[in-house]
């Protein structure tokens, strides 16, 4: 949840949050979405290598935000 909080631009209150969150961690993970989604409400029941994975690229996204100019492209 850390990390949704940090890198998806929506309010946990807003519709779709979760599968805002779910995208995210896809695509930072290399994980299916679906196999995201069995990881509970609150991600609670997911491997401690995913946590490491989501640490690594917390630093990666902070390392791009301070360097790379923001007209830079994202892919």
């Amino acid at each position: 949840m850390e990390y949704c909080k940090k890198w998806v631009d929506m309010s946990p209150d807003d519709r779709g949050y979760r599968k805002a969150c779910i995208a995210a961690l896809a695509e930072a993970t290399g994980l299916s979405p679906r196999t995201i989604g069995n990881w509970g409400s609150n991600f609670e029941k997911r491997p401690n290598y995913a946590a490491h994975i989501l640490r690594m690229a917390d630093m990666l996204n902070q390392i791009k935000k301070i360097v790379l100019p923001p007209d830079f492209p994202q892919q």
